[in-house]
Formats: C-alpha cells, structure tokens, sequence
C-alpha cells in the first residue's frame, strides 16, 4: 500500500486544502452567529465581547481536550477524529438558526435581563461547535507530523493556511455571502465546506498505512537547551510558554478592540467595518504564520526572538495609530472621516481604505503571526507528546485571546478609552521589548520598537486630543465622552450651538433639527391620547423632547444604546447649555435610559401609545435590527389598542416591509404611521394643537421654531399606503437579511 501520510507529498497538500476550507467555514460561522446571538445578548459593544469571549473560551477547552487525547492516537485515527468533527460542526450549523433564533432568542430572552446569565447561554450554545472546531488543530497535528524534526514548520504551515482560510471566509462570508443571500443560507454554504473537508478527510485516512495502528514509539528527549530540560511531559518549559503566549494573546486581540474602534469611527460604523479589519488581521496573521514557517529553522534562540516579536508588533500597532492622528489633515489624510463617507455607494474610497488598514492592521498582525512557528520550536521535543502540546499552547493563546476581547471590551475602554487602552497595551509591548534584552545576545537594532514604545507611554496623546483630531478639529470647542458602548463628539459652533457625531457619524444638531422635531412631534400629535411614549434614539434628544410637547403625555421613555451621547448632553447642560437638553435630563415626565432599544422593548411589559425609532441610517452597522419586519411586528405587539408606531422611511425597502406588518399605514413625508387600527391623521387637529401656549412654550424653550414646524405638517405630501391591510413585501429587510444593512451588495 501506500507509504504515511506525511511522507506523501500530495496528500499533504490536499490536508492543507482541506484545513484552508475549514478555516473559511469557522468564520462564515462566526460573523453570522455574533449576529444571530447579538438578538438574545443585544447589540451593544457589551453583548459582541460577551459573545466572542464565549466563542473563544469554546475553542480554547476543545484544544485542551484534543491535545490530551491526540497522543493516545495513530496517524490514521487522528486524522479520522479530525474528519469526524467537521461532520460535528456542519450537522451543528444546520441547526443553529433554529436554534439561536427559535429557542435562545424567542424562547430563552426573558433570561437576558442578567450579563452573567446571557454569558453562560450563549456559551452553552457555542459550545458544541467550537470545542470541536478546537480539536482540530492537534488532531491534524498529530495525523501529519512523522517525525519530530521540521515539526515547527508542519504545525506553522498548518495553522497558517486554516487562518489564511478564515481571512478568506471572513471576506468572502461578511462581503458576499451574508450580503446577497442572508445569515441562514451563509450558514449552509459553511456547513457544505466543512462536509466537504469530513469527506476529504475520510478519503484521505484510507490511503494511511495500516500498519500504522499504535503510537509511535517515544523519542528520546533532544539535548537539554536554554529553555531547561525537556522530558517529553507537560513540563515547566511548556507552562513558562504557555503563560507567555497567553499574554501575547492577550495583547494581540485587545489592540484588535482598538483597531475595531478606530477604524469604525474613520469608516463611520457600517455593516462592513467588522469583516473588514477582521479580515485583514487575519490576512496578516496568516502571512506572518507561514513565513514563520518557512524560515524557523534559521532561528536559534526562540525565546529572545518571541519577545522581539512581540515589541516590534506592539510598536507597530502604536506608530499605525500614531500616523493617523498625525497624517489627518497634514495632506497624507482627509482633513476629516466624519464628514465625509468613504463607504458610502457612490463616494466609496477603496485604494484610501486600503491604505487605512495597511497602516494600522496590516504590519502588527503580520508579526504576531510569525510568533506562533517560533513557539512551536521552542516547545516541541518529543513526538509522543506532539499533540498535548500543540493543545497546551493553542488553549493558552486562545484564552488569552478571550481575556483580551473581554477585558479590553469591557473594563479597558470604559476605564481608558482608545488612547488609553493603546498606552496600556504599549507597556506590556515594551515589558516584552526589555526582556529581549536580559542576557549577552540581545540584538542591537532591537532597541528601535524598545524607544518607540517609550514614546508612545510619554507622547501619545490623550483621548480628547486624539478623538478631536480625527473628527477634523483644531481649536474649536467639543466634548468628548467615550467608553465600552461606544464615542460621541459634540463639535460646539459656540457656547450653544453644535454637531453631534456618534460613532463618527454625523447624527444631528443643536438646536434640534426640524426633522428631529418632526419625527418626535407627528405620534403624539396624531395619536388621540398619547399618555406613554417610547423613543427609541436619543441622539441630541430632539426627538423624545419634542415627543413630549401633548400635554396629555404623562411619560416619555427615551432609549439610547450609547452610553456617552447621555454623557455628552449633561456635560452640554452642566456647562450652560440650554435648548431642550436640560428639560429633557431632568424633567419629570422624562425617563432616559441606556441599553439596547430592541432588547428593552422585548423586556418591557408596558403597553404603550406611541413608539417611535429615530433610528440610524439603514447601511450602519447593526442597523438591520430596527428596519426588519420581525423588529416591527414586536413593536406592533407593545402597542396599546389604536397605538402608533412611528419612524422615517429612509428606503423603499423599509417601506414596503413596514407595510408588510402594518394594516394602517399613513406616510406623512419622510415619517411612516402604522397601526393596527385606522390613524385619525388631521392637519386641522395638529395645528391647533400647536397654536396652544403650552404646546408653543415647550418648543420655544428648545428653539424650536413653530412657524417652521408648523409649515412641515402643512406642506408634506399625506398618503394612506395600507387601509385596513397588509402588503406582502417582495425583498424585505428581515432578521435573517437585512438587506438595507448590505447596501454595497445592492
């Protein structure tokens, strides 16, 4: 029969093949799960580090278990676990929107009032497909590497082309096939990959010598290194790696929550920002993980080498950051991102985003990848406990990866902001930079990141300064306020008038904006009495102010996922301004509170009168949730009898899935009325209501201007669309396919 698997050249490349195509598939899998989850967590910047600490802690404890039970298995049996779980995963994926949708999410969402408690189910729900997803690596580990020397480089060359294959799926998945076919059917086409690497896989073990029915017998021990004594166990030089390259994790995914961070306020937030930086610090780890792989063998100290790796990435990741804040404005970059879109449909810049993530993603992601060969040399002495270690460090890296998701997500940029989480990370860069230095072989031109660093911790600017450059301003007045749910920038004309950005999108003004106005003022002056009220969107509260000018409203709750825009507006009113901000923070009837606006609806047992959604423009991020005809149909089912739901139509396409759910729906340009009872619309009734003092009084006290507003009610083209039933929508935005979201793929 044939010879080993690893002396087989062509079966060889095939496994690499194979591993490539499973790597697509795991990251096809997670962004669309992160989404499909995000309706149980939510969809803040809480829930997606809660969901991604759970996927990676998943793959982490399915490493562990593989590389202790890797070892007890032949060539052919391991290569036929590792077949066995991609049947796993791709039987899991075809259930998972049942399961993340119908169960977790409609079934399971009154448990999600609790962090703790939405932490350990979407855990429990990843579990199943990414323990197995960690199995593979010291499965295929162990089916490929014949002999211990050139191990590094098998392993390198395995692990680089699965995360090549996962930068190809995070493209092809979040550019391509969630944008024209939707999260269920993306789904399918990972499950048909992974089906195709099990058969692969299966067909593949039959050509493996059937000789090959036990371990190998134990190689000797290699000579004792600088590392210390190597016995072929899980000894101390494997811990003393492991906590190192649980840092290195650490550190490598917390400046992947600054590059999410930064890049998202330059490219404003869209629904392709994620994917986007995703895939090319995948791209740059899988570069630097196979020319990692290619050279190892010409590297003769590991250790020194590791923690020159680790500054020179760090020192990098800061001078992408730093350039950026320096080039804005200095003619290498716009003057400003925020004014300007540069994903837009018909303003799309792709050589200058390129530029951008060449910059700051690229360089830092392509060193880290070439770490991981190095730590396998340095850990890998003994082909009988191949595997345990290959598990060993995997599990390491990969928790520490969780821990920096979670700790970065959740404490360091609520404590520090961007700019401080980026020192915070610079120093444990440099702690990396000097211990290279410990010893007589230190190389001399490392002391270039070690210095950068340095001026990083001393120079850097601080996160107003830093934010107020990037939004294009010099010495004019703004507030800044930043945390873990998100940025918002008031840039202030004078002591009264601004712009607010959130998120680097321009959202609206102050004084508010006739729209704004508008849109807060239409329910509650149409509805007969609108005694509680609900606005979803805050931005700078012209919306849920003007919500409550009927003096028949008793309440107007107001939501707003970002937490710094209400910080912003008391840092407006603490410091004198006026214009509606203070009534609105401090009124009695106002009651303003920060989550998630759909996942508080969904738990809130309060029936209401009106309920509108100032919500953010269809192509932002996230934005699919609060357009999809599931979304409207848990807004018709709050709504008190003959309730009024109320947003602005930004596309046909949310129109005709308004429609879809709505019996009664009258379009007042640009608002949508819908209701499940007639919608008593009268121009004459508003008007009136308008004239009356108190009504005048609490726009006047906003600068509103009446007569303004007044001459929209006049002026707007009405419609009666739906009287009395729905229309089927053709294409509508669902939660599945947000298709508005997708809008390059349009």
């Amino acid at each position: 029969m044939t010879s080993g698997l690893p002396s087989d050249r062509s079966r060889q490349i095939v496994l690499f093949g194979l591993f490539f195509l499973s790597g697509a598939a795991a990251l096809i899998y997670q962004t669309a799960w992160h989404r499909l989850l995000g309706l149980f967590a939510g969809a803040d910047t809480i829930a997606a580090a809660l969901v991604v600490g759970a996927f990676l802690l998943g793959l982490g404890i399915g490493s562990l278990a593989a590389g202790l039970y890797a070892d007890r298995l032949t060539r052919r049996s391991a290569l036929l676990a590792f077949a066995v779980c991609e049947v796993g995963i791709a039987i899991f994926a075809v259930l998972s929107p049942w399961l993340y949708y119908d169960v977790i999410y409609r079934e399971l969402l009154p448990l999600a009032a609790s962090r703790a408690v939405i932490f350990a189910v979407v855990f429990a729900g990843l579990l199943w497909p990414t323990f197995l997803m960690g199995c593979s690596l010291p499965f295929l580990s162990k089916a490929i590497v014949s002999q211990i020397a050139g191990s590094a480089r098998l392993i390198g060359w395995l692990y680089g082309l699965n995360t090549l294959g996962a930068g190809v799926g995070a493209f092809v998945g979040g550019w391509y096939l969630i944008g024209t076919f939707g999260f269920e059917k993306a789904i399918y086409v990972g499950a048909a990959l992974n089906l195709v690497v099990a058969a692969g896989g299966l067909l593949l073990a039959r050509g493996v010598d059937l000789g090959d029915t036990a371990p190998a017998p134990r190689t000797a021990a290699l000579p004792r290194s600088d590392d210390g004594p190597v016995d072929g166990s899980v000894d101390g030089v494997v811990w003393r790696w492991s906590l190192l390259v649980f840092i290195s994790g650490f550190l490598i995914v917390a400046l992947q929550i600054v590059w999410y961070r930064l890049i998202g306020v330059l490219l404003q937030s869209n629904g392709y920002s994620f994917s986007l930086v995703l895939t090319v610090f995948l791209l740059g780890d899988a570069a630097g993980l196979l020319v990692g792989a290619r050279v190892i063998d010409r590297i003769a100290d590991p250790r020194r080498f590791f923690f020159l790796m680790q500054g020179i990435a760090t020192a990098l990741a800061l001078a992408g950051a730093w350039f950026v804040y320096l080039a804005i404005g200095a003619g290498f970059l716009p003057a400003t991102f925020v004014d300007r879109d540069i994903m837009g449909p018909n303003t799309a810049n792709p050589a200058l985003i390129a530029f951008l993530l060449a910059i700051v993603v690229l360089p830092a992601s392509f060193i880290m990848g070439f770490s991981f060969p190095v730590v396998q040399k340095a850990v890998q002495r003994d082909l009988d406990r191949l595997g345990s270690r290959v598990g060993f460090v995997q599990l390491a890296n990969i928790v520490g990866n969780s821990m920096g998701s979670l700790v970065a997500g959740l404490l360091l940029l609520d404590l520090a902001g961007t700019a401080g989480t980026l020192r915070i990370l610079v120093a444990i860069g440099l702690a990396f930079a000097v211990l290279q230095f410990a010893g007589p072989r230190a190389t001399r031109w490392a002391y270039l990141p070690a210095a950068v660093l340095v001026a990083g911790l001393l120079f850097f600017p601080g996160g107003d300064a830093f934010w107020r450059r990037l939004h294009g301003l010099t010495t004019e007045k703004a507030i800044v306020a930043e945390d873990k749910t998100g940025l918002s920038l008031l840039k202030m004309a004078n002591d009264r008038d601004g712009r607010l950005y959130i998120q680097g999108h321009s959202q609206s003004r102050l004084p508010f904006d006739t729209v704004h106005a508008y849109l807060g003022a239409i329910g509650p002056l149409t509805h007969e009495a609108p005694r509680r009220v609900l606005v979803i969107g805050s931005g700078t509260g012209g919306t849920p102010y003007a919500a409550g000018l009927n003096p028949a409203t008793e309440t107007v709750k107001v939501i707003e996922i970002v937490a710094p825009v209400i910080e912003t507006l008391k840092s407006y009113a603490a410091g004198g301004g006026r214009s509606g901000v203070d009534q609105l923070l401090s009124g009695r009837r106002f009651e303003v509170v920060v989550a998630d606006g759909r996942h508080a609806l969904a738990l809130d047992p309060t029936r209401y009168d009106v309920i509108e959604a100032d919500a953010i423009l269809p192509k932002t991020a996230l934005s699919g949730l609060l357009n999809s005809a599931e979304f409207f149909k848990q807004v018709k089912g709050k709504l008190a009898p003959g309730g009024i739901y109320v947003q602005w139509a930004p596309t046909e396409r949310s129109v005709e899935t308004f429609r879809s759910v709505f019996p009664y729906v009258t379009m007042v340009h640009p608002a949508m009325l819908g209701s499940e009872r007639p919608i008593p619309y009268s121009r004459e009734k508003i008007a009136a209501l308008l004239a009356q003092p108190g009504v005048a009084a609490h726009l006047r006290d906003a600068r509103i201007d009446t007569g303004e507003l007044g001459k929209w009610f006049q002026d707007k083209k009405i419609e009666v669309l739906n009287d009395g039933r729905t229309v089927p929508a053709k294409s509508p935005n669902t939660d599945f396919f947000p298709r508005d979201e997708y809008y390059l793929n349009r």
